[in-house]
């Protein structure tokens, strides 16, 4: 009989003390939450896991912290976990929703919307949409060239003094799994033309229109397969002779690029490949592009991005493309991206096809930025500098051989304005 009492007076010492315990360290998280003070509050939710104790509030207090700290993939994971210990938590499911959407995984965050029941919504979360118009952008590119000019050239060679683009497009979604992302380009580039039928050079302005269209399938949690396509298209004007005279007539011609490919988004992580086929400067080319993104806090302040494209041209050969890229936050509404790109490439796509190159301009070595800034919560500014050395070459299009190597320099600037919804 002694020793059982001895047994129940451990036991409730034992449970006494871990009832103090408890309430103990949950009173210093919940100081450290109402501090804002996130380390600490980690490092004592630690001790309580170590100890069996997790809770619902605990995980809030940690959830929201991270958010706040725009530790989004922490914030993810207490807030799930949550969910486990109150399953009609409304707060913590539009928690997560931010925390997709302000990670940059705009699409993740719409697949999560869909699949939350509508009984387990928030009045705002009912609000939201996962279809429609998401993004409208608009802008216009002005480049200036050195150009080298020849007494006379017979072989194809452009000595371009300047190019103008002015462009527009949306993304759109038809729903929580496809959307749509269209863009329309006016180029036009003046300079110097030399052909075999035009060796001492034709001064004029080259117009060219282009269209740019991307379907992209969804699923959770961050892949997405796409397919693209890019056609170019403009017209030359040819000189008839007919009985009763001369007349001239407009021909229209195109060229284009197809591709598919894969992205998978993770916090940290970001990867994308893609494999084209296209039709420039009558010849034929199949390319495979990769990239990856690496953002180390999970958020979009700091991230890099590290691309290639590797081509093979039926009548040129192999070239290749290298680039890299950085983007970081330096105030609440402004973000500064620099990159550098280089290659012996030309005839070519990239960024998924919204790029082509079809002119026999080289650029070897480009470095390039971006100031974004933002106007309120749904527009935003894009100023763009950039700095080229090109490589130019006279090309033998019979004979597919390429001479007479000469560098120019071109400098270049964009601007573009974008709303989001």
């Amino acid at each position: 009989m002694r020793t059982i009492l001895v047994f129940i007076f451990i036991s409730i010492s034992i449970l006494g003390y871990s009832q103090t315990d408890f309430i103990s360290l949950d009173k210093q998280s919940y100081d450290y939450y109402l501090k804002g003070d996130y380390k600490n509050l980690k490092q004592t939710a630690k001790k309580q896991f170590e100890l069996g104790m997790d809770y619902y509030y605990l995980r809030m207090r940690l959830g929201i912290l991270a958010y706040n700290n725009q530790r989004y993939s922490s914030a993810c994971e207490h807030f799930q976990k949550a969910i486990t210990f109150f399953n009609s938590d409304t707060i913590s499911r539009e928690y997560i929703y931010y925390s997709y959407l302000f990670a940059g995984r705009k699409a993740d965050a719409g697949l999560y919307l869909e699949s939350i029941n509508y009984n387990q919504k928030n009045k705002h979360l009912k609000s939201l949409k996962s279809e429609g118009f998401s993004n409208f952008y608009s802008g216009i590119n002005y480049t200036s060239n050195d150009a080298k000019l020849y007494t006379s050239n017979p072989l194809t060679y452009e000595a371009i003094e300047n190019s103008l683009s002015v462009y527009a497009g949306f993304e759109t979604y038809f729903n929580s799994k496809t959307k749509l992302n269209l863009g329309y380009t006016n180029f036009r580039k003046t300079g110097t033309f030399y052909s075999s039928t035009n060796t001492t050079g034709e001064y004029r302005t080259f117009k060219q229109n282009q269209v740019y269209g991307k379907l992209g399938i969804l699923t959770y949690h961050g892949f997405e397969f796409f397919g693209y396509g890019h056609i170019a298209f403009y017209t030359e004007e040819s000189a008839q002779t007919t009985f009763g005279g001369g007349r001239s007539s407009a021909q229209i011609f195109t060229e284009s690029a197809f591709g598919l490919g894969l992205t998978k988004n993770l916090w940290k992580l970001r990867f994308s490949g893609n494999g084209s086929f296209s039709k420039f400067g009558g010849s034929t080319q199949y390319r495979g592009e990769l990239s990856i993104t690496y953002l180390p806090f999970g958020n979009l302040n700091l991230y890099t991005t590290t691309s290639g494209m590797y081509q093979n041209d039926k009548h040129w050969g192999a070239t290749y493309q290298f680039s890299q890229d950085i983007g970081f936050k330096t105030f609440k509404y402004l973000w500064i991206e620099a990159g550098v790109m280089t290659g012996n490439s030309f005839l070519y796509t990239r960024n998924q096809g919204a790029t082509i190159n079809n002119s026999f301009l080289i650029p070897a070595l480009s470095v390039y930025g971006n100031a974004i800034v933002m106007l309120g919560n749904h527009f935003s500014i894009t100023l763009t500098p950039s700095f080229s050395k090109n490589t130019l070459y006279t090309w033998d299009t019979i004979n597919y051989t390429q001479s007479n190597k000469v560098n120019s320099n071109s400098t270049g600037f964009s601007f573009t304005l974008t709303y989001k919804k």
